[in-house]
């Protein structure tokens, strides 16, 4: 089963900051060529949480999914196309994630889980992108400021950020959640999230749709927010990708 990983980069310095946004271009060619990288989204923020039409030119993040664990950690820390991110920004983190569940598409492509998908563990990762229709803009972020509030308001949460291809027309949103019952809580009940996912549906606002569950496989690096983060497995990760490992043998041999 393929690993995704989540990273998250932090520039401070004008000279810094600068750089950053030129790789929103100039990186994405040299990223292609990443031995083992398969879909990936290099992806700009928002001020604030996240959730804001004005860019934070200082925090960047990248998607990507690999064929496996080992082969993910090993890129993020070698790869070429990353040296210039390893070397440039003041703080980095990388989650390691597993594909628990997955509903919708981005830009065409399925987050697989396979047949033997993985039980949810604690802490619950999940991440939802949205395509948003241009004649719903106005309505769309009309409701992000309050929803915004809410976020950096909301307890239960362990992490929370907005992310996305597009200014505006493109918007990701990444979180970590104690419990499952916490994060379907403040999606569809909360007064100013549930409200706007309401209507987002009522009112077709989204051309393309993806949620995402993932377990915590590992975390690399530092940051506000995931430093005290700790990955709760009641059995270890090269177990489990041993036993689902021989689970396909045995059903590759029937």
């Amino acid at each position: 089963m393929a690993v995704v990983t989540f990273s998250l980069f932090g520039f401070s310095s004008l000279r810094q900051r600068l750089w950053a946004f030129s790789q929103m271009g100039l990186a994405k060619p040299s990223l292609r060529k990443t031995p083992d990288l398969g879909f990936f989204k290099l992806m700009g923020t928002g001020s604030g949480a996240g959730f804001s039409t004005r860019p934070n030119f200082g925090v960047y993040t990248l998607l990507a999914e690999w064929p496996s664990l080992a082969i993910a950690r090993e890129r993020i820390k070698t790869a070429q196309s990353l040296k210039g991110y390893r070397g440039t920004a003041d703080r980095m983190a990388t989650l390691y994630l597993e594909p628990v569940s997955s509903r919708g598409q981005w830009d065409g492509h399925h987050f697989e889980t396979g047949p033997d998908a993985p039980e949810q563990r604690m802490p619950l990762v999940a991440m939802t992108r949205a395509s948003i229709r241009p004649s719903k803009l106005i309505r769309f972020w009309s409701r992000v400021p309050a929803i915004s509030d809410a976020v950096v308001r909301e307890p239960t949460r362990r992490f929370m950020i907005g992310t996305g291809e597009v200014p505006w027309l493109h918007q990701v949103t990444f979180s970590l959640w104690h419990s499952v019952e916490e994060m379907e809580r403040f999606a569809r009940t909360s007064a100013t999230h549930g409200e706007a996912v309401r209507c987002a549906y009522q009112d077709n606002w989204f051309s393309e749709y993806c949620f995402t569950r993932f377990n915590l496989l590992a975390m690399d690096g530092h940051w506000e927010g995931l430093t005290d983060t700790t990955v709760r497995a009641e059995t270890p990760v090269n177990e489990l990708q041993d036993k689902r490992a021989h689970a396909a043998r045995l059903a590759a041999a029937r």
